[in-house]
């Protein structure tokens, strides 16, 4: 016997918790819970809106504004407590009515609904397509232009102009080459820049295309592993389906383990399985594991005490907290069997011998200890004619001559007797 989920029954436990969760929105009860939740929210802005208008008031408008803000305070509170009861109601609703939730539901599960498809999983790196943009170099200088004196001319030919000129033209020259040199040197150093931006730009874009070919070829591998693993269940779902058909047992036993994930017990009184189909007599063994006692919710409500601006919790009574346990663990047993006789549509069960536990320390030894609450051996024809949604479980239990603990919440072990005498 395994307690951990296989494949199929953890996906179907994850699918269909997130189901439970989604309609629970949609409960009366939960809606309470939220309404509350929102007003202890609004309250609790009420409150740092009036602190803050107390702290820019004047001395004359302080006492006004401090005493708004204590009543909002006091409003805050009240609603938190309003929230906290409204979240009790919720939990003890679901665990009241933990058989009453199974009916509501075909416990069946399609298979065939288990079956995945093979999409690709998108490119998650889409900024790496886009080229990075070319840099904006720096414009290049102008070629200086020589322009030479104007030549003498007429009478200042005559005149000595002829050596003036001569003189004005070196000097132009001199001028011209200085300035030929200066522009040489800019333009040398704006070659260099655009080269260095240039140089960055192409390291960029490297880097960018050499991050682009792993994040493709990640996504390639990526997509390949997510192909065969998908390949592989839908092969698994193959043979799962091959197997309750051939009725083997391992198959029989992997499909009841998917049916119980899909079963969602409330976080208050969480259970796990343990089971094992015999095919020679077509029985179901399973010890379904129920929660401690001492995890058991037994705050009965809060309430807040404006003197001590405190909130407190009361107490169920223990009579009242014994009886609840007791109707979760007799619910619980008729409910594992109507789920999984309802599931098998086949016919495959014929019976079922479940068991109802509880794992503990046994306070004399020290050593860990399995204590059974309540053991239940039924046949398909004698459980599905009973109309569930009108019995009660205690007295199911009994017409089904169950063995059930005098105190379930106290871990009173079964008496020595089997259910099949």
């Amino acid at each position: 016997m395994a307690r951990r989920r296989r494949f199929f029954a953890e996906l179907q436990h994850q699918h269909r918790l997130a189901q439970q969760r989604q309609a629970q929105q949609q409960r009366a009860a939960i809606q309470a819970h939220n309404m509350a939740v929102r007003e202890a929210q609004r309250c609790a802005r009420e409150q740092q809106r009036a602190v803050a208008t107390a702290m820019r008031a004047s001395a004359a408008e302080r006492a006004a504004a401090e005493k708004a803000a204590k009543l909002a305070h006091i409003a805050a509170r009240e609603a938190e407590v309003q929230a906290k009861n409204a979240q009790l109601a919720v939990a003890y609703d679901e665990i009241d009515n933990l058989l009453n939730a199974t009916l509501e539901v075909d416990d069946w599960v399609d298979l065939e609904s288990l079956r995945e498809s093979a999409t690709d999983i998108p490119f998650d790196r889409p900024e790496l397509l886009t080229p990075s943009p070319a840099p904006r170099y720096h414009p290049l200088p102008d070629h200086p232009s020589f322009v030479p004196p104007a030549p003498p001319s007429g009478l200042s030919s005559a005149l000595g102009g002829n050596r003036r000129h001569t003189a004005q033209l070196e000097a132009a020259q001199r001028e011209y080459l200085n300035v030929v040199q200066q522009w040489l040197l800019t333009l040398a150093r704006t070659c260099a820049a655009n080269a260095e931006l240039r140089a960055g730009w192409r390291q960029q874009e490297t880097a960018r295309a050499a991050e682009l070919g792993d994040a493709r070829r990640r996504l390639k591998q990526a997509n390949a592993d997510h192909r065969r693993q998908v390949e592989e269940s839908n092969a698994r779902l193959d043979r799962l389906i091959a197997g309750l058909r051939d009725r083997q047992p391992a198959a029989m036993d992997e499909y009841v383990g998917v049916v119980l994930a899909n079963s969602i017990y409330p976080e208050t009184f969480e259970v796990s399985y343990e089971h094992c189909f015999d095919a020679s007599d077509h029985e179901l063994h399973i010890t379904v594991l129920a929660p401690h006692p001492d995890t058991f919710p037994t705050t009965k409500a809060f309430r807040y005490n404006k003197t001590t601006d405190e909130i407190t919790a009361t107490t169920v009574a223990a009579a009242e907290v014994k009886r609840r346990y007791a109707s979760a663990i007799a619910q619980t047993a008729l409910r594992t069997a109507h789920e999984v006789f309802e599931a098998d549509r086949e016919e495959i069960i014929d019976s079922i011998a479940l068991t109802v536990a509880v794992d503990t320390v046994d306070g004399a030894t020290g050593h860990d200890t399995r204590i059974d609450l309540v053991r239940l051996a039924t046949d398909r024809a004698d459980f599905l004619p009973i109309d569930l949604a009108r019995a009660q479980p205690p007295a199911t239990l009994a017409h089904l001559a169950a063995a059930v603990s005098k105190n379930p919440y106290g871990l009173a072990p079964l008496a020595n007797q089997g259910v099949r005498g």
